[in-house]
């Protein structure tokens, strides 16, 4: 009998959540995880989110699972769902996070990647880095921290989700996207990928307006697409489960 799966609200207090990937595989994430002092970490990158579980429906749907496909890179990737879903696809990921999420839960999770997937790699990456950088007019590799290096590598796809919420935020988020995703001489441009929750739409719309005036461009995927995608996983949702979730797709030209 195939594990239900269940819209992420109703799956926080969970702390092995059994679950699917869009694709069917099986899996078991690490949520809630508990500190030394018996204290849990919070919810806001410990648990799973209904951003991640939508566009990973939305990208099994359009992308077929390939072996070596290329590589991904993930911002704020919480629990890692959708890590999992990426190296389902074939894809190598670098999945990323803050401490104390990625030792926590992101690391053990990617850890538990169902056999036949890409290659996982749990890192931290600081987003402010990218911001400090920019700020200083970095010039060529000198001085370059380890978060700064991952986002300089090159990536095929990178994507982010439930990460447009706080708009104090937001500046370091579009930093560390555009150095990751921005063209680079030589190199293929990735496509970006933002799953999102449009829970203050003034928030929303001014993240996705920093991202444009930043050169990237912006398209929503049409809600139906996204509708027939949980369809093709199985995913027996009523509207309201899902309600306010959005896909965006943007790339620097």
């Amino acid at each position: 009998m195939e594990t239900e799966v269940l819209p992420a609200p109703n799956t926080k207090h969970i702390a092995t959540l059994h679950t699917r990937l869009p694709r069917g595989e099986e899996i078991v994430l690490l949520q809630q995880a508990v500190d030394v002092g018996g204290a849990r970490l919070g919810t806001t990158g410990t648990t799973l989110w209904l951003g991640a579980q939508v566009l990973s429906a939305y990208l099994a749907s359009a992308i077929e699972f390939k072996p070596n496909r290329g590589r991904a890179l993930e911002l704020g990737a919480g629990v890692g769902y959708l890590a999992l879903t990426l190296a389902s696809l074939g894809y190598d990921v670098v999945t990323s996070d803050i401490e104390p999420v990625v030792s926590r839960v992101l690391a053990p999770n990617a850890a538990a990647a169902p056999r036949g997937c890409g290659a996982i790699d749990a890192r931290e990456i600081d987003w402010f880095d990218a911001v400090r950088a920019a700020q200083a007019g970095e010039a060529g590799t000198e001085g370059r921290t380890e978060s700064l290096a991952l986002l300089d590598a090159q990536y095929d796809i990178v994507v982010t989700t439930d990460t447009i919420y706080a708009p104090e935020m937001t500046p370091a988020l579009w930093a560390a996207l555009e150095r990751a995703a921005a063209p680079k001489p030589g190199r293929r441009t990735p496509t970006v990928y933002i799953g999102l929750e449009r829970r203050d739409p003034r928030v929303v719309d001014a993240a996705l307006e920093m991202g444009r005036q930043r050169g990237c461009t912006m398209r929503r995927v049409a809600h139906a697409r996204l509708v027939k995608a949980l369809e093709k996983a199985g995913w027996q949702w009523a509207d309201e489960d899902w309600e306010g979730i959005e896909v965006w797709k943007g790339k620097w030209r």
